[in-house]
Order: structure tokens, then sequence, then C-alpha cells
């Protein structure tokens, strides 16, 4: 009487080990973006976004040859052109890319750190009631959100702007 013996192996093979490890690796990552802070690439995101429009503000007072007033509070910043020499008075300027009022509201719980308003002549420069700034830098923007602060700086003169993270 011969007797058998069966073998059952009770595991994985390497194959089965090695997609297994794959698909937790795969999914882990997926899941730590998508819980990573949203709010630190918010803040550079929006900063980046505000030194672009300062430049598309200094692009627009050049093709229209006139002054463009900048108005920054804590929630955003709008643009509107100067009807006096000091910009005391305005108008609220249409985009024409987008051919709505140029308005901005910053998103996520990013902010300003404070108001101020900046003023850019014919020339696309820098200007603080009707005179040019020279001071260096002209301007200086914080924005913050989720524990991370961007600053925007705005060179005198040429009012070139430039973020430093």
């Amino acid at each position: 009487m011969s007797i058998k013996y069966h073998t059952l192996y009770n595991g994985f093979t390497l194959l089965e080990f090695v997609i297994i490890i794959l698909l937790i690796g795969i999914l882990s990552a997926t899941v730590s973006l998508k819980l990573s802070a949203p709010g630190q690439y918010s803040v550079t995101t929006q900063a980046d976004a505000f030194r672009r429009d300062l430049s598309h503000i200094q692009l627009l007072a050049i093709s229209t040859d006139q002054r463009l007033h900048l108005s920054v509070n804590t929630q955003g910043y709008t643009v509107a052109t100067c009807k006096t020499s000091a910009c005391l008075a305005t108008n609220p300027l249409t985009d024409p890319a987008t051919g709505q009022n140029f308005s901005v509201t910053l998103t996520d719980g990013v902010t300003f750190s404070s108001a101020s308003t900046l003023d850019f002549d014919s020339l696309g420069r820098p200007q603080s009631g009707g005179n040019l700034i020279a001071t260096n830098p002209a301007r200086t923007y914080t924005l913050s959100g989720s524990g991370r602060d961007v600053l925007v700086k705005v060179l005198p003169i040429t009012g070139f702007a430039q973020t430093s993270y």
C-alpha cells in the first residue's frame, strides 16, 4: 500500500508578493499627495500669479498709455485706471484678456498681510502719490497661508516683481 502525501503550499509566490508591494506603493503615494498640505502649494501658486499680474499691469499701463492703480486688501486686489495725476479718483479697469474687471480674490485661506496701493505710470514704473518710487524695494507684499509666508517684492524705477519663498 502506497501512501501519497499531498503537499499544499500556503502563501504567496514571489511574483504575487512583488505585485502587492507595487500596488501598496502606488496607493500610498497617491494618498500622501492628496493629504499633503495643499495650502503650501496654494500660497506659492497665488504669489506667482500675483507676480505675473504685476507684470501684466505694467504692460497694460504701457500699452494703453495711462496710469493704473493697484489696490491690495487682505483678501485680494483690484486694478483701476486713474482719473487724476495722483490716482485719487479711479475707474475699474477691464482686463482685455478676460473682458471682466481686473479683480482677483485669494482662495484656500491665503491672505495678504496688509492693505496697500501702488500706481504704475504710462511707462510701467511704480509710483506713489504721483512720484516715482526710488527706494528699494518699492513695495513688499506678504502672502500667508498654511503656516507659510511668501514675499513678492516690486523693485523701484523698473517695477520688476520678484518672489522670495
